[in-house]
């Protein structure tokens, strides 16, 4: 009997025991609830457009070919008294010249330059010209206006107050994505040929003997300024002219710019939502805040002009120019999404579309430029886990 008592005393005690316990792990309601949700996205994250610029149709090119020349032998005017020098003998004036237009002052080597024939002497003399002409090339500049897409991950926090007003419940959210930006550009806007064209003239001088051809001395003969000797006009009766190319020499001068740019768009956005339930498995929600895109860039432009001469290629001028850094560009997004959460699941999968509105970047690199807006569209699938 003694030990009946306190037993039942226990067992009577014990269910008010218990229950006090069990009440007592009862938490209230949350007034809020959190989640956070990670998954793949297609992203136009924005528009990157390219215009071309470079530095080589403003350098100082010389000539590669050589310069415009002319050699002219000195034989003198055919329409004046004349001094006058040949490959093959001269004709000079003498004291007496200018009062008979006769002079004994000239000289012949070969026999062969006497034509017995047409009672003629003849005298050759030798001349040349170099003609350069550059013919420029302008090819348009490149220009790129692109919008940049790909698959990129988001991270979305959302925090929803757990009190329906007038059946939707308000909340916050914010996210981050991120998205690569990389462009490659080469080309050739520009190129000279230079071209040099080598020319020998022939002249051909014929002077009359006057009936006394048979009296020419015999070759070779060499007169003077004092007589007596066989007297020849100064001035030649005639005079032949002929041109033939004799060589050419060519040089190509190019140039070659490759440009490139590279980007980490970084997007971080915050804002009110709406969030309503329409059966106990789904919802729909829309948001729209204010996003802030950071831009990590860097850009690069390499030009390099060379000439193209005799089968070999050098650098003529070369130019490397670049620029970097961190922009923060602001803007606005408006986005709308579901969420179906499995019975009895914690997990959830949700859905977003979303476009994006925002500032653009616009830099320099060398005489190119280069710009990028963070207009976009996104569309992802994120699974959401509560925290």
């Amino acid at each position: 009997m003694h030990l009946l008592r306190p037993a039942i005393l226990l067992l009577a005690t014990s269910p008010a025991s218990f229950a006090g316990d069990s009440k007592a792990t009862i938490s209230p309601p949350r007034d809020w609830a959190f989640s956070l949700s990670a998954g793949p996205a297609w992203r136009q994250s924005g528009s990157l457009g390219f215009s071309g610029g470079s530095r080589s149709p403003f350098a100082g090119i010389p000539s590669f070919v050589g310069e415009n020349s002319l050699t002219i032998p000195p034989i003198g005017s055919d329409d004046a008294y004349s001094d006058r020098t040949y490959n093959d003998g001269f004709v000079f004036t003498d004291l007496s010249t200018d009062i008979d237009g006769l002079t004994a002052n000239w000289g012949y080597q070969d026999s062969g330059q006497v034509d017995a024939a047409s009672d003629s002497l003849y005298f050759h003399a030798t001349g040349y010209q170099s003609i350069r002409t550059d013919t420029l090339t302008r090819s348009p500049l490149p220009s790129l206006d692109r919008n940049e897409k790909g698959i990129a991950p988001v991270l979305q926090f959302d925090a929803t107050y757990q009190h329906e007003i007038a059946g939707i419940l308000p909340g916050f959210s914010a996210s981050l994505s991120w998205s690569p930006i990389r462009m490659n550009r080469s080309w050739r806007d520009f190129s000279l040929f230079q071209t040099r064209d080598d020319y020998r003239h022939d002249w051909t001088d014929i002077y009359n003997l006057g009936g006394y051809g048979s009296l020419v001395p015999s070759a070779p003969y060499t007169g003077g300024t004092q007589g007596p000797g066989f007297l020849l006009e100064n001035i030649p009766d005639s005079s032949s002219f002929t041109t033939e190319q004799i060589g050419s020499e060519n040089a190509v001068v190019a140039n070659n710019v490759s440009t490139r740019f590279r980007a980490d768009h970084t997007t971080l956005s915050f804002g009110p939502t709406l969030e309503r339930r329409v059966s106990d498995q789904w919802k729909i929600e829309a948001g729209v805040g204010l996003s802030l895109h950071w831009l990590h860039w860097s850009a690069k432009q390499k030009e390099r002009l060379s000439v193209s001469k005799d089968g070999t290629n050098t650098t003529v001028q070369s130019w490397s120019e670049s620029s970097s850094g961190n922009t923060i560009l602001a803007g606005v997004y408006l986005q709308v999404g579901t969420e179906w959460t499995p019975h009895d699941s914690e997990w959830s999968l949700k859905t977003l579309l979303r476009t994006d509105i925002g500032q653009s970047l616009s830099e320099q690199v060398g005489l190119s430029r280069i710009t990028y807006d963070t207009d976009g569209f996104t569309a992802a699938v994120m699974f959401s886990h509560p925290l």
